[in-house]
């Protein structure tokens, strides 16, 4: 398998763990950013097919502020020290993804000679980096629901594109 077929299928696999969390969210909200997660993952590998192909790539617009929103609604949600801990095993899968996504990304970047490839991989880095926040951020509500509620911050920079 080459590093693009590699990619392609990491972003199939995170998306496809996204929309199986998504399915058992324990709360709107919680699902409501999952599938935000999902469909980023998607834009993630018609980027790189694209990029496969020789396509020019554009960084596209992402979920971060989207995302911060319902991460602050949620604060709001009393059903959120009710989630079940039963899911902290795809939390933590989520997580693992991200950071093997980040560093494959990172190390590709490092590797290219190519100005759009690095453009592209300078992108998905970011991408990668948010999303690892994100998934940080939610397993940290499962683990600790309470203290989330009191002490979350979520701040994806102000920036839409991540």
């Amino acid at each position: 398998m080459d590093n693009f077929e590699f990619s392609i299928q990491m972003e199939k696999d995170a998306e496809a763990l996204y929309r199986k969390m998504a399915e058992n969210a324990p709360a709107e909200g919680v699902k409501k950013v999952l599938l935000m997660l999902a469909e980023d993952e998607v834009r993630h590998r018609v980027a790189i097919e694209q990029l496969q192909k020789k396509m020019a790539v554009e960084p596209a617009k992402g979920s971060a502020l989207d995302i911060k929103t319902v991460f602050d609604e949620m604060k709001q949600d009393s059903s959120i020290t009710d989630i079940s801990v039963d899911a902290v095993d795809d939390y933590e899968k989520a997580v693992e993804i991200e950071q093997r996504g980040l560093k494959f990304y990172k190390e590709k970047f490092e590797e290219s000679d190519d100005p759009a490839d690095k453009k592209l991989f300078e992108v998905l880095m970011r991408q990668e980096s948010y999303h690892l926040h994100t998934t940080k951020n939610l397993l940290d509500m499962v683990r600790r629901p309470e203290w989330w509620v009191e002490n979350a911050e979520f701040d994806p920079h102000d920036s839409d594109s991540y």
